[in-house]
């Protein structure tokens, strides 16, 4: 993964390049570059969801990125709230009525995905307590039983943090005018080359 990272970053400068120096009144350029960001996030999505199925953990806690980039992390990927702060203030009044809406809807989402996490805590305690019933010479077979346990109950909760992340940012794209759009990719991708660099720089 730290390969596919390493290419996919430089990938998303060139992106940024683009996005940034394309003609305004382009919509056709402007529709094409769209469509290669959408593309290119969902390469990395899809590469996520392929780790998850080996090693949901990894995905949790992705070693290929900066501690700075980790911050930002929520359940394997972007929160939420930073998905709603990418997206450009020029908005009409109907248009920051629905960006509203959708942020109310995604709140509450977020809140059970919270509740979720909790069991999933709940559990990893309880499963953990029910280890120790086993005895020495099963202690390697409870081991891995709790492992397994535990990972599948993680991969369920990055799937549906995964699917609200990509719900949002579609709803987000079918508000946002083509212009819009464009500003919006172009925030979201200089604000992951920042995280990027800053956290390489301090690991430096």
């Amino acid at each position: 993964m730290e390969v596919f990272y390493s290419e996919w970053i430089v990938q998303k400068q060139q992106l940024l390049n683009d996005l940034l120096s394309v003609p305004q009144d382009r919509a056709d350029l402007q529709n094409l570059l769209i469509s290669r960001a959408l593309s290119h996030y969902s390469e990395y999505c899809q590469r996520m969801s392929e780790l998850a199925e080996r090693d949901v953990f990894q995905v949790l806690a992705p070693h290929w990125l900066t501690s700075i980039e980790i911050s930002f992390l929520w359940n394997g990927g972007v929160k939420p709230c930073v998905l709603f702060r990418l997206i450009p203030k020029d908005l009409t009044v109907d248009k920051r009525r629905q960006v509203h809406q959708l942020r109310q809807e995604t709140i509450e989402v977020e809140s059970a995905l919270e509740s979720k996490m909790r069991i999933l805590e709940d559990a990893v305690i309880m499963l953990m307590a029910l280890s120790t019933v086993h005895g020495p010479h099963k202690n390697g077979e409870a081991r891995a039983d709790i492992t397994h346990r535990v990972a599948e109950l993680m991969r369920r909760v990055y799937i549906e943090a995964d699917g609200l992340r990509r719900m949002i940012i579609t709803r987000i794209l079918e508000i946002l005018s083509i212009a819009q759009t464009v500003q919006y990719f172009a925030e979201a991708s200089r604000l992951l080359l920042r995280l990027r660099q800053s956290g390489l720089r301090q690991m430096a």
